[in-house]
């Protein structure tokens, strides 16, 4: 054990994630509690083999790489209780809204394709004043939409969060952000670095569109994290 705890690997990498000092209390415990001086090292052991089990899982398999799965199934297997499932799954749910304005009065617009087959499109009233809207909820972190219009006109795209009101005071929005990784329409990368955004600060992206033109608008998305700046 002792030769295990001084090896460089054990060293190096559990003093990358903690303070050298309780790597050498450890050591100094072992040398001056000759009846119980295993038992820190086992611990810095054990820790450090912990750390490097995570670190190999976040090489192979990226953080939130199937959270479809982990809502669904493991979420649920261990809970079996659909509403805890409702209400984690607004920390993954990300919100994509779509609206076509024509440049004429008349004209069509549709979604082709949509990969997640489970995703919530819908198309609200308040969201076809002035064009044709589209809103559409995905948990799975990635989404490729295809869609078309029928006429000469502009796509505007908003990534958001959940619109999530407050139990005590309706009029008042829980901020629920998602951290948005990358966005690519027709194969352009619009931002490949993580983008926060809520219902209340949303991410716009706007262009021009041609009549029977084909869309494809790519969107990665995780959980949000604290330290990403909001």
């Amino acid at each position: 054990m002792k030769a295990t705890f001084e090896s460089t690997k054990i060293y190096g990498l559990f003093t990358a994630h903690f303070d050298e000092e309780f790597y050498r209390y450890a050591e100094f415990y072992h040398d001056s509690r000759p009846f119980e001086r295993v038992r820190l090292l086992y611990a810095v052991v054990g820790v450090t083999k912990v750390l490097e089990n995570v670190e190999i899982s976040q090489r192979n398999y990226p953080k939130y790489q199937d959270m479809k799965r982990f809502i669904e199934q493991d979420f649920a297997t261990i809970h079996d209780d659909a509403k805890i499932i409702s209400k984690f799954s607004r920390y993954f749910t990300s919100r994509i809204d779509i609206k076509f304005i024509p440049k004429t009065a008349e004209g069509d617009f549709q979604i082709l394709y949509a990969s997640d087959d489970r995703a919530a499109i819908t198309k609200p009233g308040w969201f076809q004043q002035g064009g044709i809207g589209y809103q559409i909820q995905s948990y799975t972190g990635k989404l490729e939409l295809i869609t078309k219009a029928t006429t000469d006109g502009q796509i505007r795209l908003f990534l958001l969060g959940l619109d999530v009101r407050d139990p005590k005071d309706n009029s008042k929005r829980i901020p629920y952000w998602i951290d948005y990784t990358k966005l690519t329409v027709n194969g352009k990368v619009i931002f490949d670095s993580i983008t926060p955004a809520w219902h209340n600060k949303l991410y716009r992206y706007n262009m021009d569109v041609k009549a029977g033109e084909e869309i494809k608008i790519q969107v990665e998305w995780l959980p949000h994290r604290s330290d990403t700046g909001t």
